[in-house]
């Protein structure tokens, strides 16, 4: 029994033909590799970083600036080089706060604040009010300010010393956690 090489092309064909569909669909498929970021490296760094945050009726509510940000892989945190925060209300400032180096946690909105703090609350109708400190932690949600570091407080012409400090601004209450000594001048 003899094949003839015609009738043998169409079944080769079909085979080639089935061969490179496989081939094909097996090199076109994406699966995403199980590549991961080296957790002790910044996923993000941005230079001159800014974000600013807006309330419901779309004033301004906080704005965070820093010198340098990065951020690590899968972690809430930002970390920030010379980081300054102004907290508004009604569009009008109501505080500021600056420091060397900082951190923000994105999920609590909390922020931490460290080395040669300063705490600026502008004169309204009150004298303004400067608070000097090595750490400060700053909840934008709450708008709770506290440290147990020593602080100085400048509040117009006079100055205090404490050790520790708790401001709520929504209620107006400033706490003094320590025994103060105070220089008061009018």
């Amino acid at each position: 029994m003899s094949v003839r090489p015609q009738r043998l092309f169409p079944l080769v064909l079909v085979v080639l033909m089935g061969l490179t569909t496989f081939w094909l669909d097996q090199i076109s498929r994406w699966i995403p590799s199980g590549f991961r970021l080296d957790p002790a490296k910044p996923e993000y760094v941005a230079e001159k970083f800014t974000a600013t945050r807006f309330n419901e009726n779309g004033m301004l509510r906080d704005r965070i600036s820093a010198q340098r940000m990065w951020q690590y892989p899968e972690k809430p945190d930002m970390y920030f080089q010379r980081p300054h925060l102004q907290v508004f209300q009604e569009g009008r400032m109501q505080y500021d706060v600056t420091g060397e180096t900082g951190r923000y946690h994105s999920k609590n909105r909390q922020a931490w604040f460290d080395d040669r703090v300063v705490f600026y609350k502008p004169q309204d109708e009150k004298p303004e009010t400067r608070v000097l400190t090595s750490r400060l932690e700053v909840n934008t949600a709450t708008r709770i300010t506290r440290t147990a570091a020593p602080v100085e407080i400048h509040y117009g012409n006079s100055v205090a010393h404490a050790t520790g400090l708790y401001y709520d601004q929504q209620a107006g209450l400033l706490k003094l956690l320590s025994q103060v000594k105070v220089v008061y001048e009018k």
